[in-house]
């Protein structure tokens, strides 16, 4: 079922940087990954298992067509931004919530999920969605691409450790993975 407050939060989500987010396809996975953070959200969107990671169908009838914040975003070359619309509603949001410390929390949550996985391209992020959370590999078409070949794991996990996303120790396991 959809709500008032799913479609919230993609504005929350959107409007936390002053810059499109990447693709339709990273509204996905950066969704689920707030989804982790802050459970919470999950029960508004109902990730599952899907060939590409972590889907929600619901997010995804969301965003071709919104019931309560028509207008509140744009699509343009497949990258996804606040219309002044969203930008005024985002802001409301904030004016509303903006002595609330658990909302100043969740908006620090998605602010870093934001800056972090926007910098990704759609394998280093596959590629850390299925490291952090293998539950979802049993699905997907694309895990055997990104893992099973040496170079492309160490490749990968070369640049998540340059992008400081994943540690030292994190890394070593990642080369040592026999497939």
């Amino acid at each position: 079922m959809l709500s008032k407050q799913a479609e919230k939060y993609i504005v929350l989500l959107l409007g936390a940087r002053d810059e499109p987010m990447p693709s339709l396809w990273h509204l996905q996975k950066e969704m689920f990954m707030l989804s982790q953070a802050v459970p919470k959200v999950n029960e508004f969107f109902d990730f599952e298992k899907h060939h590409n990671g972590p889907f929600s169908p619901i997010l995804q009838e969301i965003v071709a067509e919104p019931l309560y914040y028509d207008g509140a975003y744009e699509i343009n070359q497949n990258k996804i931004s606040l219309t002044k619309k969203g930008r005024d509603l985002f802001e409301e949001i904030l004016t509303e919530h903006q002595d609330n410390t658990r909302f100043t929390d969740l908006l620090k949550t998605i602010r870093l999920t934001r800056k972090v996985y926007d910098q990704l391209g759609k394998d280093e992020l596959l590629f850390l969605v299925y490291q952090t959370y293998p539950e979802y590999v049993n699905a997907s078409n694309i895990y055997d691409r990104l893992t099973t070949n040496r170079e492309e794991r160490i490749k990968l996990a070369d640049s998540l450790l340059a992008k400081g996303l994943i540690t030292d120790e994190r890394y070593s396991e990642i080369k040592e993975i026999e497939q």
